[in-house]
């Protein structure tokens, strides 16, 4: 039966360790994802179960032959070429077993038990219906038009495209063992939900890296955080230590928040309990301190008695500063850390209460990119832009940052908003974006980051800071402008999926007007205030 069983493995690049002491097994049926905060070494854990890399230490007691899949962007040939290539094995497989047959057909029965294997293979890979279930996948992932065009140049294709054709061909090849690395990229709904009825019925062991958290709801069975420090934390207070790396939660992404949550209450409440606990011992040893000083019997006594009772203040005080002592040892044994913030802390000032609209939207429209739309949005209203690539969402927002239709091309109607107004734009900081000042940019976001980033890194250049970080400078900068309306859009970018919860969480409860624009399909399903989708205009 195929599995993936990782036996202590540590990883490091250079100097830098990024897998300590991890071990993870995956059996025939299960689906596990990965999940953890960005640069927690996700991707760098499945390039080790596909032998991409080597281990520094731990063993790989089973692990996976990677499927001689090129990938498709910077192929040199056609569709036909690309995919000939990649399903060569399936294609080696099928020619040796018309052989065998034409042997057993002519009587020798040599061949019988080769016969018995490779009729299992063909049967297991389902060889027999390959070229319809390829065309099937390409449909299905959006590519139905390349079915009919294999001798086009792969060079022609856009990279989402590549991208596609490389998971359609690893689709259709069935491999024993399936890994994918954030599969859902540059997928439509369609090909989601395409993708999604495949993997859940796929055989053998899954192994997911995804940020798609309704992908990983609708999929999981197990769950690996590699954010143990939780999990750690809790294994302490029970008197032992948590190794391995990983922790297994069995589940999907729902019931994964809920553990989690509950680990977190918990943590909280035994760190609590403990500090408290600890500081009625040190009270009472204290307490016991004095003691040898003695009471009024010492004060008064003389001779033998003042010796007496000084003898038996020391002793009383020293069984009972040790009794403390031994209490303490042992509390500090189980003591757990005091529990980071798991939450951004967005201090949002509330704008000043008004009624009246906050936005309004009358036949706004722009040639090729944005078809006509209408709306009024009353002060303090969440909205949630939706539409397919190419909608206009961004054009939208935009317009509505700015008070002003995008130049350089034709548009109509009007749009007015109340100010002030902040925006966080879909793509990362630039120079001289609003709010990035100079020394901002150059010297870091300061006192402006607190609550968003980590205090470590006020002061790193935002060029230097990684995509997840820039985002949360991006939104430090934001709500540092004290707005009426915040604008976001793609919320969910560049951010890994604690910090997107928290900042979910932390938006939601703000009580300023929000408008944002997203794709993710987990914040669609959950979104609570208006909505407004976006007609495409092609």
């Amino acid at each position: 039966m195929p599995s993936i069983n990782l036996q202590s493995i540590s990883f490091a690049y250079a100097s830098h360790q990024v897998l300590d002491d991890v071990s993870l097994h995956v059996s025939d049926g299960e689906r596990a994802f990965l999940v953890g905060p960005n640069g927690c070494g996700k991707s760098t854990l499945l390039n080790l179960v596909l032998g991409r890399l080597k281990p520094d230490s731990g063993h790989i007691a089973s692990g996976v032959v990677e499927p001689p899949i090129h990938e498709a962007e910077g192929f040199n040939g056609t569709v036909a070429e690309y995919f000939a290539a990649a399903l060569a094995p399936l294609h080696e497989l099928s020619h040796r077993f018309e052989e065998t047959t034409a042997s057993l057909a002519t009587g020798d029965s040599g061949t019988e038990r080769e016969y018995d294997q490779l009729l299992a293979a063909m049967t297991a890979h389902d060889v027999w219906s390959l070229e319809a279930r390829l065309d099937e996948t390409l449909e299905g992932l959006g590519l139905g038009v390349l079915s009919g065009s294999s001798e086009r140049l792969l060079t022609s294709l856009s990279p989402g495209q590549c991208a596609r054709l490389h998971l359609a061909a690893l689709l259709t090849l069935q491999p024993d063992v399936l890994i994918l690395d954030e599969p859902t990229n540059h997928l439509d709904r369609e090909a989601i939900d395409f993708l999604t009825a495949m993997v859940t019925k796929w055989p053998g062991p899954v192994l997911v890296s995804s940020h798609d958290r309704l992908f990983i709801e609708n999929v999981a069975t197990v769950i690996y955080d590699m954010d143990i420090t939780v999990w750690q934390e809790l294994a302490r207070a029970e008197g032992h230590e948590l190794t391995g790396g990983l922790f297994r939660n069995a589940g999907n992404y729902s019931q994964y928040l809920d553990a989690k949550e509950k680990a977190r209450q918990s943590h909280r409440q035994i760190h609590a309990e403990q500090q408290a606990h600890k500081h009625q011992i040190r009270e009472h040893r204290n307490e016991s301190m004095t003691i040898a000083r003695g009471g009024v019997r010492l004060k008064t006594a003389t001779g033998k008695a003042k010796k007496f009772f000084a003898d038996r203040a020391a002793a009383t005080s020293v069984k009972r500063t040790r009794n403390d002592d031994v209490k303490l040892e042992r509390l500090e044994e189980r003591e757990v850390r005091k529990p980071r913030d798991y939450q951004l802390e967005l201090s949002i000032p509330t704008p000043e209460p008004y009624e009246g609209l906050a936005l309004s939207i009358r036949h706004a429209a722009v040639e090729h990119r944005l078809a006509p739309c209408d709306l009024d949005l009353a002060a303090g209203e969440h909205l949630l832009v939706t539409g397919d690539n190419g909608a206009g969402k961004s054009t939208l927002l935009q317009w509505i940052a700015t008070a002003q239709p995008p130049q350089g091309v034709i548009s109509s109607g009007i749009i007015t908003r109340e100010e002030p107004v902040t925006m966080v734009p879909q793509r990362l900081p630039m120079e001289n974006d609003p709010g990035f000042t100079v020394g901002i940019w150059h010297n870091g976001v300061g006192q402006l980051g607190k609550g968003v980033i980590h205090p470590a890194m006020w002061s790193t250049p935002i060029p230097e800071l990684s995509d997840g970080n820039q985002r949360r400078a991006q939104i430090a900068v934001a709500i540092s402008a004290h707005p009426s309306t915040l604008i976001v859009d793609e919320p969910t970018n560049y951010l890994d999926l604690d910090t997107i919860e928290s900042l979910e969480r932390a938006l939601r409860d703000w009580p300023g007007t929000l408008i944002i624009a997203s794709h993710d399909r987990w914040l669609i399903e959950h979104w609570q205030g208006r909505h407004l989708h976006l007609q495409s205009c092609r």
